[in-house]
């Protein structure tokens, strides 16, 4: 039988352009994306790539409403005690003014109050992340409060928090007391301030959470819409592809047969396909 030579350089040809698509087969299944280099197709590769940077950019603003929600959050909490501190302390200066205790129920009461104080400073010193507090006065100036990334072209969300301390730059609680009905009135009065102060300041970190949650949703929609261009041009059938690999494979050893059925002996195919 003749065998010509370009009969069997088709042959070889075709066997190599079959191993050829069952590589990129291997890597399509392996990775799980249709393109997995810029090789396989330069345009849509750097498009498919836009779309992954600009999601991982929107990983970053979730990431930091994220953590500026925990600090929303945390500082919500620490007023909502510092509240419930003014009004234990605002009963206490009430009684006094009220009049009609001995000295020594004044002087009992009047250590609460103290020990009340402590306590108000103590959680606003508290408040705070990684060596920085939030409720000194650091965050208290419109323009430099506290700034949290939202979204693109360098959106945020600005929260001033006044200072709660209770030295005279904060709630001015500090030098009053209950010693005396007269101190107790004064104290009642700051008193009053401080919780409105407070009141308002939780309502502002209420409002501050619903805006990060509602920013969050939607960072959260548009990272999802490029997610799914990448799904869309990178999604792979891997029951297809495994079907295609052994058709492939099959299809090389039928190319295999033929040339050994075409060629006088199998030695001799293996002399002429890797001559030595």
């Amino acid at each position: 039988m003749t065998v010509s030579f370009g009969s069997i350089l088709q042959a070889v040809y075709n066997y190599s352009r079959l191993q050829s698509a069952n590589d990129r087969l291997m890597v399509q299944l392996s990775t799980g994306k249709r393109i997995p280099s810029p090789k396989d197709d330069p345009y849509l590769y750097r498009r498919i790539h836009a779309f992954e940077v600009e999601s991982a950019r929107y990983e970053t603003y979730l990431n930091a409403i994220d953590e500026g929600s925990a600090v929303v959050s945390h500082v919500h909490d620490a007023v909502g005690l510092q509240l419930e501190t003014l009004e234990n302390m605002r009963d206490i200066a009430n009684k006094v003014s009220a009049g009609g205790l001995s000295s020594s129920e004044r002087s009992a009461l009047n250590e609460q109050y103290e020990e009340l104080t402590e306590q108000l400073k103590a959680i606003a010193e508290g408040t705070g992340f990684g060596g920085e507090t939030y409720l000194d006065g650091t965050y208290s100036a419109a323009g430099s409060g506290y700034r949290i990334a939202t979204g693109p072209g360098g959106e945020y969300y600005e929260l001033t928090l006044p200072n709660t301390t209770a030295g005279d730059d904060g709630l001015d609680l500090e030098d009053t007391s209950v010693s005396s009905t007269g101190n107790a009135n004064t104290a009642v009065g700051k008193l009053e301030d401080a919780i409105e102060t407070l009141t308002g300041l939780r309502q502002r970190l209420g409002t501050g959470e619903f805006i990060l949650e509602s920013r969050a949703g939607l960072m959260e929609s548009k990272q999802r819409e490029l997610d799914l261009l990448v799904e869309k041009y990178q999604a792979v059938d891997p029951i297809r592809l495994a079907a295609e690999l052994d058709r492939n494979k099959t299809l090389q050893q039928y190319t295999l047969a033929a040339i050994g059925a075409s060629l006088d002996s199998r030695q001799r195919l293996v002399d002429y396909l890797f001559p030595r």
